[in-house]
């Protein structure tokens, strides 16, 4: 829930503070974004959300890095792993091209699958 603090010290009357207060207290227990404490999860049901996570965490350091050049940075790193035969580490950084730069990381995922249906 989310409240506005006013500006001046005054608290419109027209906002009924005692209310939301008292709902806000009901809560019984802490609400998780992530749901990991709620009874009958699975263990790794947030294994692609912690993936997702770590995929924007490497392209905004890529991005702080290399600023507007992230993507293309990216797309040269998962070229690199292509060609030394990482194809994990080259769908890793395709990930990270994805999130900095769509178009660019679907071009890529082109050009590896062009490539990999040649050298068949």
């Amino acid at each position: 829930m989310l409240h506005f603090a006013p500006r001046f010290g005054m608290i419109s009357p027209c906002l009924n503070w005692g209310r939301l207060r008292l709902r806000a207290m009901r809560v019984a227990r802490p609400a998780n974004d992530n749901g990991a404490a709620l009874p009958g999860r699975k263990t790794g049901a947030n294994d692609t959300e912690a993936h997702d996570e770590a995929v924007l965490a490497a392209a905004l350091r890529l991005f702080a890095a290399h600023g507007l050049s992230a993507a293309q940075r990216a797309g040269e790193a998962a070229e690199i792993a292509a060609a030394g035969g990482d194809s994990a580490g080259a769908a890793w950084w395709v990930a990270v091209c994805a999130m900095l730069d769509g178009p660019m990381a679907k071009a890529l995922e082109r050009a590896f699958a062009a490539r990999a249906t040649s050298q068949r």
